[in-house]
């Protein structure tokens, strides 16, 4: 009889007789026990983990060997790799990639955005996607389970917008600010308003990419000129990657710029981020 592939972490879970869930209960039983917040990884995550599609970041790592009470190399990540040696998208954090927005990368965010437990920060140009299909009603779903969800658009009156849609190509459907306003802006408002966890702000400066940042993952959609945002590559960066900490900075930087108004040098040179108001 063929012996089944399986990929060590599945392993040391079956040898112990866990499901995904138990394995999520024990490691928020080790955060709590360290005094810090659990992750409540859930079973897409931990599925992705086992089957190598996606590799854990270095804390999670730790806490996967505690449970388990092993080595990273028997768990399949190894440790005693040179700098030259580990391959270039490790280094960098990257765990998923799309070349562009698709039914499968379209499907990853909303598997990200069902399984939100800490946070869920949306940061881009015109984030229209968002009122569509089934991903308005996930973020309301998550906010009133009271994950905090704020998404940051670009306001539609400024010039940076304005500049913006200058090198969008003919088909941008949101180049208008009084249909962006009414088809993408007002539903937002509209489901804000029905719950104390959801808020929408708008900024005022260029952006070169948008940024999804849900729970630990930082997923980077990059801007081009002569192109649609759709049309450009999609990566996931991991919790634990000096990538991960510059993308997550950028949505820190966007928390204090809304929180304190005058938050220099950024305020003399006016620069906004607001809490939308229609």
């Amino acid at each position: 009889m063929r012996e089944l592939d399986v990929f060590p972490l599945e392993a040391w879970r079956l040898a112990n007789g866990w499901s995904r869930t138990e394995v999520s209960r024990r490691i928020d039983m080790l955060y709590e026990a360290d005094g810090l917040m659990p992750p409540g990884l859930d079973s897409a995550t931990l599925c992705r983990w086992e089957l190598g599609e996606r590799r854990p970041g270095e804390e999670r790592i730790d806490y996967l060997c505690r449970l388990y009470r092993t080595r990273p190399d028997r768990l399949g990540y190894g440790t005693d790799h040179t700098g030259a040696e580990v391959p270039n998208l490790q280094r960098a954090g990257i765990v998923d990639a799309y070349p562009y927005t698709c039914q499968e990368s379209e499907q990853d965010l909303r598997d990200r955005l069902a399984g939100a437990r800490h946070r869920i920060n949306l940061f881009g140009l015109s984030r229209n996607y968002y009122v569509r299909g089934e991903v308005l009603p996930l973020l309301e779903e998550r906010a009133g389970a009271g994950v905090p969800v704020h998404v940051y658009v670009m306001d539609p009156g400024c010039c940076s917008r304005r500049d913006r849609y200058r090198i969008e190509p003919a088909e941008a459907t949101m180049e208008d600010p009084e249909r962006y306003t009414r088809e993408i802006l007002v539903p937002l408002h509209r489901a804000a308003g029905r719950h104390e966890a959801f808020r929408i702000f708008t900024f005022n400066f260029p952006c070169s990419f948008a940024i999804e940042e849900i729970d630990d993952a930082c997923r980077v959609m990059i801007y081009g000129h002569g192109k649609r945002g759709t049309q450009g590559p999609i990566i996931t960066f991991g919790e634990g990657s000096p990538s991960h900490t510059y993308l997550a900075d950028q949505i820190r930087w966007l928390e204090r710029l809304a929180e304190d108004p005058e938050f220099e040098p950024w305020a003399s040179k006016g620069i906004r981020v607001r809490p939308l108001e229609l």
